[in-house]
């Protein structure tokens, strides 16, 4: 991730591992959820926040306050035990030139709505329609209920990205919270993530109703990194 002048009016984004991404902008580097994954440079010249939607071992590591910058600002939901900027859900936040959304988890913690540099990039942590086979029915019902909820509450923003869960451990329901929200919303950039080292399995579910009517962006290896406008 180092600097380029003549890249600077691009997004770039890099996918680290399960629902771990860096997007790096003009001005700022935005970590979500890292895991795990090589993080090599990071922009001294650049402001970095780390965001962590919640506590699982999947989506946080505390490894994230190693990491060396001058300008790093940890922004973690408030069910994990560290210092930081501490988020919780249904709140607006204003951190520095960010402003930032959270929404209810149907899991555990937030989902991130921030708006910087004139984007709006959605991280949805483990905010999903987690519609698991052999649960009970009121269970289920409470998902549903509250995913529909939160997605239906920023249904009219438009994202230049989406960070969207696509677990194909839910078998048949793996692309029931995903078809949902792109069916409501038309963001500019989707990517699939929550996906472990599935990603042959992810991109085989993307080429089949009813995402393959959706442009998704395909997943195919760690650390694989695309160049948006």
């Amino acid at each position: 991730m180092r600097e380029n002048n003549s890249l600077s009016f691009f997004m770039k984004v890099t996918y680290l591992f399960n629902s771990g991404f860096v997007v790096e902008l003009e001005k700022h580097i935005l970590i979500f959820d890292y895991f795990k994954g090589a993080i090599d440079h990071l922009d001294p010249h650049k402001k970095v926040y780390v965001f962590s939607s919640h506590r699982h071992e999947d989506h946080y590591n505390p490894d994230i306050f190693n990491f060396k910058h001058p300008s790093i600002t940890y922004i973690l939901s408030d069910d994990i035990d560290h210092d930081g900027f501490k988020v919780k859900p249904h709140q607006t936040y204003h951190i520095d030139d960010l402003s930032i959304k959270t929404l209810l988890s149907t899991d555990e913690g937030v989902a991130f709505v921030v708006n910087v540099e004139n984007k709006t990039i959605y991280h949805a942590g483990d905010l999903n329609w987690w519609n698991w086979e052999g649960e009970p029915q009121d269970f289920l019902d409470d998902q549903e209920r509250i995913f529909k909820q939160e997605i239906n509450s920023i249904k009219d923003i438009h994202f230049d990205i989406m960070m969207i869960p696509l677990d194909i451990r839910l078998e048949n329901h793996a692309s029931d919270g995903m078809n949902y929200i792109l069916s409501h919303m038309k963001p500019h950039y989707v990517f699939p993530m929550h996906c472990f080292s599935h990603h042959k399995e992810m991109s085989q579910l993307l080429n089949l109703p009813p995402l393959n009517q959706y442009s998704i962006f395909k997943i195919e290896k760690r650390h694989q990194i695309w160049t948006l406008n």
